[in-house]
């Protein structure tokens, strides 16, 4: 049996094609003619060629150039309508008949020298004979023959029509039938099974089993929501993945769909037009002129219900009518793929939106890219380190693979270099990558479009751009652009404007106008240049991915990124609540922010490389920071309070000195690290207050109310130092500027000094006292707004909790303290500082109840709170140890001796963490010790433990530190030990 061959013949490739079939020759020449089952003609000039002058031009310096010495009078042929040519095409017209024949023609003009044209005509690229397919390609006559990659737009339809050729020719082969008429009925095609997808997924293809699981419930599911056609839409970023899922849902369900498979490229209206051609050449539908109103009539026939139609890159809606394509029937599954997310809902009835992939999905593609066949945890290790700073995008990985293997680049490598010369790696294209744009380049076409069509929406994209790539909240933007509460120097809240904060009044317009903005907005979400996520109270949180930041920032001059790297500090600065005075959402708003802080902090050094920042711009970060200090870890605590610090070096303003100062302070006291606390305060004094400052300040409301929170600071060191006596002296010194008219900051430092001299009182022993102080300072404070919700109040209601479970009064505490805790719940805001707080006093009101299991289930949670706390500071840790000891409590008066002891060792353990191993309380914890050895018969034992105690208990006068386990447990166990003792 003959094997059948095919030519594919670019240019004048076709003639000579055609000019062998036609020459007389016999034996193995003809038999050799006669095994040609068809001819792929790629811009043929089958009537010659209007450049042919220019093309003797360009022959003769060939000539003279190159050893292949093409003859003159070929070229000199080639003048249109030539009389050699018309020869040809007549003399081959009779031999189509027995031919299969597919003519592509190019659709764009080529560049020659200065200018550019039309090298091979439509008309003359067409032998206008029946069986001939013809078929549009959007590429000039170079381009048309030459293909970047498998995946190349202008390569699917050549290798769609060979792919035909290939089955019809297997077909043959299986036939039975040898006779030319067996021959030529070759050409009917089954569309039973026809299956018209130019390419397969991609072999590194991972992940989307949400999407792909999505659409099967969509399609597939017989108990469908929606009744009639069904179409859905997959959208995303460019480089997403999007035409990779598409072909994944189409080759997993293929089965579904016996009347076809149909890809069409959306991404403009001759590549449409183009592939809808070659589908109905595939359906045999005839030389109709009208092919889509002809395939439209197909899709809505009876017989054909089981199709699915892919319409691809359909993202310019308004100029590639798509849904002209659409069939008027209840049957059929359409499928479109675009950056447009408008398209949801309004194309297609349903649809979702392409996130990165996840971490473990990305890993794998690179590796797998890269030809890691065995890779080891080290290159997983790597391969992460790499996903993430590319973003996970499906394109940036699967290329930065490719760059891994085909330069023999290692991993550790690759990510060196990625991070010096980040812009050459984004455009690297591999020579044979599956990917038609280089990741630099994919988005170009719709950045440009955006700088045309909306200004709004490219300042916008440069803003977003210097701002953390997730959750750009709109609370956020709006705030940025609306007046901020501050303090002023009368002590009182004020408003700063946001141009008086610096924000581009452009950008507060645009912002500040509802319309203009959601016109912006939409203009990126067509591209999908940002992505929408959900919504929180009715206001929208916006994404964008990393490598569009940066690609969309690298596409405009320096000066221009410099104003816009300017304009995001000064968003976050402006938009970040300053206290929990001033803000009820303070803790909420703050902690949500914090991401774009580190940010704009790493914004700021890579400008102040370039130019001095002006004072404001250093205030405003300095307040900024100031006030997250108190969020987050430790290790963030301390760097914002160094870059403070460091911005503040060469500032005149004392009040901000003054926050500092307090603020470094307190937050070393909270570390455990009291005398550096302590020579923080010494060090400001010494280099501002004992100088001389300026002498106005005395009058500034807000610098005495400062210099008051100075002196808490101090008075709470002095009280860790247990100098009861002379805090109370020092907190009394302070007063307001005028005491018969106090300013609001100066009322809420006079509540702050109330509630540690409270506290004082029950640290003394005197509780019912402290309770008429600490209930004064509570009932003073509910007529004013500012303090509900602070971490003040908080404080306030487990300081009055403790003294209430002190004096027996639990259910009391109780009911101070639950409300407080629904409400943490509810915002989800339970777990911080203030909320272990009160759980820790909630549980010790209960255990004062005997409802030991309530106890037991704060308790435990809180234990295992406190252990995710990777840097716990001195308050988290005695949080610790009043977890424990309270749980080795419960087990104690339950007898459960085995538990009690196990817990009494925790509660000793996180003694020795905050540095008091010869603490009172160590005493304390090893009477309870000795007491459950003594009950599990451990005497000797007990003994030794107990001498060891009474050491630790004398060498402190007795405090009431720590709620309960000072005061009538110390009472309980001395005694309960002592007698045990004296007994044996």
């Amino acid at each position: 049996m003959r094997r059948p061959i095919v030519f594919v013949c670019h240019s004048l490739g076709g003639i000579i094609a055609k000019k062998a079939l036609l020459l007389g020759v016999s034996g193995e020449q003809a038999k050799v003619q006669d095994a040609v089952y068809g001819v792929v003609f790629l811009a043929t000039p089958h009537n010659g060629s209007n450049i042919a002058t220019c093309g003797k031009i360009i022959a003769n310096i060939v000539t003279a150039c190159s050893p292949l010495n093409p003859a003159k009078r070929i070229i000199g042929a080639l003048q249109k309508d030539s009389k050699v040519l018309l020869e040809i095409t007549e003399d081959f017209v009779p031999r189509t008949s027995t031919l299969q024949l597919v003519s592509f023609f190019e659709m764009k003009m080529t560049s020659i020298g200065f200018y550019k044209t039309m090298i091979v005509e439509q008309d003359s690229a067409i032998l206008h004979v029946p069986n001939e397919v013809v078929i549009g390609q959007n590429a000039d006559h170079r381009e048309i023959a030459r293909f970047d990659s498998l995946h190349d737009r202008n390569f699917r339809p050549v290798l769609s029509r060979l792919e035909v050729f290939r089955q019809d020719i297997i077909n043959q082969l299986q036939s039975t039938a040898s006779s030319r008429p067996a021959r030529e009925g070759l050409g009917t095609i089954s569309t039973h099974a026809l299956f018209e997808i130019p390419f397969s997924p991609c072999n590194t293809f991972q992940g989307r089993e949400v999407l792909l699981g999505q659409m099967e419930a969509f399609f597939h599911t017989s108990s469908a929501p929606i009744a009639g056609q069904l179409t859905f839409a997959i959208c995303g970023l460019g480089g997403s993945g999007k035409t990779q899922a598409a072909l994944k849902f189409a080759t997993r369900n293929r089965d579904k769909y016996p009347s076809g498979v149909f890809f069409v490229s959306a991404s403009s209206e001759p590549s449409q037009a183009a592939n809808v051609s070659q589908i109905c050449e595939s359906l045999k539908l005839g030389n109709v002129s009208n092919k889509a109103s002809s395939f439209n009539e197909w899709l809505s026939r009876v017989e054909n219900t089981d199709w699915l139609l892919i319409f691809d890159n359909a993202d310019d809606l308004e100029s590639v009518r798509i849904a002209q394509y659409f069939p008027d029937t209840s049957w059929g599954h359409i499928v479109v793929t675009s950056r447009d997310q408008g398209v949801i809902g309004n194309v297609t009835k349903d649809g979702a939106v392409l996130n990165r992939l996840e971490v473990g999905e990305a890993i794998v593609v690179l590796l797998q890219k890269a030809g890691y066949l065995s890779p080891s945890a080290e290159h997983y290790e790597e391969a992460k380190m790499i996903v993430e700073l590319l973003g996970c995008l499906p394109l940036a990985v699967d290329q930065a693979g490719a760059y891994i293997r085909s330069r023999r680049k290692t991993l550790t490598s690759y990510r060196r270099l990625y991070k010096d010369r980040q812009n050459n790696i984004l455009k690297f294209k591999p020579r044979l990558g599956e990917y038609d744009n280089t990741v630099f380049t994919t988005w170009d076409i719709n950045f440009e479009q955006v700088e045309r069509d909306s200004k709004e929406a490219s300042m916008l994209l440069l803003l977003f751009c210097f701002l953390d790539a997730s959750n750009i909240s709109e609370t956020m933007l709006d705030r940025a652009c609306s007046p901020q509460k501050r303090w002023n120097r009368i002590g009182e809240m004020s408003e700063l404007a946001p141009i008086d904060a610096g924000l581009n009044n452009n950008l507060i317009a645009l912002i500040k106008d509802e319309v203009a903005f959601d016109d912006a907005i939409e203009k990126l979400l067509s591209f999908s240049l940002i992505h929408l996520d959900n919504d929180v109270n009715g206001l929208r949180n916006f994404s964008v991915h990393p490598l569009i930041q940066h690609c969309a920032s690298q596409r405009v001059p320096l000066w221009l990124q410099d104003q816009w790297r300017l304009q995001a500090i000064l968003v976050v600065c402006h938009a970040f609540p300053r206290n929990k005075y001033l803000e009820p959402l303070y803790g909420d708003l703050g902690r949500s922010r914090l991401p774009h802080v580190v940010r704009i902090l790493k914004e700021y050094d890579q400008l102040a490389e370039r130019q001095t920042y002006p004072a404001s711009v250093k205030d405003q970060l300095s307040s900024m920071l100031l006030a997250t200090s108190r969020f987050s870890s430790t290790s963030w605590k301390r760097g914002a309070i160094n870059r403070v610090k460091q911005l503040l070096q060469d500032s005149s303003d004392a009040y901000l000195k003054v926050c500092l100062a307090q603020r470094e302070s307190s937050l070393l006291r909270m570390l455990g690290e009291g005398a550096s606390s302590d020579k923080t305060l010494e060090e400001f004094v010494h280099s501002t207050i004992l100088p001389g400052y300026d002498q106005s300040l005395e009058g500034d409301a807000r610098w005495n109310a400062q210099r008051g929170e100075l002196i808490l600071s101090f008075a709470e060191n002095l009280i860790a130092n247990d100098a009861l006596t002379v805090a109370r002296r020092e907190l009394l010194q302070w007063k307001p500027i005028d005491p018969r008219s106090s300013s609001s900051m100066e009322r809420i430092v006079l509540r702050g000094r109330n509630i540690i001299l409270g506290k004082i009182l029950k640290f003394q022993g005197h509780f019912q006292e402290a309770v008429e102080v600490l209930d004064a300072v509570l009932q003073e404070s509910k007529i004013d707004s500012f303090y509900e919700g602070t971490g003040w109040r908080r404080v306030l209601l487990c300081n009055l909790g403790d003294l209430y479970c002190e004096l027996q009064r639990p259910a009391d505490a109780q009911l101070l303290l639950e409300p407080e805790f629904r409400q943490m719940v509810d915002s989800s805001s339970q777990n911080i500082s203030s909320g272990r707080r009160i759980q820790l006093t909630l549980a010790e009101s209960y255990v004062r109840s005997g409802m030991y299991e309530k106890a037991e289930e704060i308790l435990t949670s809180l234990a295992k709170l406190y252990g995710t706390i990777d840097d716990p500071d001195s308050l988290a840790k005695s949080g610790i140890f009043r977890v424990w000891a309270s749980l080795a409590r419960i087990a104690h008066v339950r007898c459960c001796w085995d538990e009690a002891l196990f817990n009494w060792n925790k509660a000793c353990s996180a003694l020795q963490s905050l540095g008091r191993p010869n603490h009172s309380h160590s005493g304390l914890v090893q009477y309870a010790i000795a007491h459950a050895l003594s009950k599990l018969g451990k005497i000797q034992e007990s003994s030794d433990v107990v001498a060891k105690a009474r050491y630790l208990l004398s060498s402190d006068g007795r405090m009431y530190w720590i709620v309960g386990f000072d005061s009538y447990w110390r009472d309980y166990i001395v005694e309960g030990i002592e007698k045990t003792l004296s007994a044996s």
